[in-house]
Parts: C-alpha cells; structure tokens; sequence
C-alpha cells in the first residue's frame, strides 16, 4: 500500500512536486500491472488502471493523460537493449 507520506518532497530521495503526487501514486499502484510479451513490456493494463481511477475519486481524463505520460517515459527505460 501506498503511504502519501512516502512521497512527500520532505521525505523523499527525490522531489516530487504537490501536483503530481496523485498520479505518482496511480502510477505506483500499478506497479504489478504491466502487460509484457516475449519482445518485452507492452504498456499498463489500462483496465486495472480504469479501476484503480474509479475507486481512488480520481479525475479519469486527466489522470490517463498523467499515466500515460509516465508509462512511455518507463517503457523507453524497461525496454531499453543493453
């Protein structure tokens, strides 16, 4: 479970700016559901995310927009060949 202390920029290794903390701890919820195939990770189970908008009273349309942002600056990371 995601603690909202966790990332408070008090606390945190790394700051993270007051407007970003519900979608940084979207994103961090779905932290198990990524979608992966043999040529690597594919993208977030948008389902799972749908959920997880639904019961956290999130904002949809801006929170995909957020989501989105971030899960293809990390599939450009977990997907990078060596």
């Amino acid at each position: 479970m995601i603690d909202e202390a966790t990332l408070d920029p008090e606390r945190a290794f790394f700051g993270v700016w007051e407007d970003n903390v519900e979608a940084l701890s979207m994103f961090l919820r779905l932290q198990t559901q990524w979608v992966a195939a043999g040529v690597g990770f594919i993208g977030l189970n948008y389902q799972s995310a749908e959920f997880l908008i639904k019961i956290h009273g999130a904002e949809p349309l801006a929170m995909m927009d957020d989501l989105q942002a971030m899960e293809l600056a990390a599939l450009q990371v977990m997907n990078k060949k060596d």
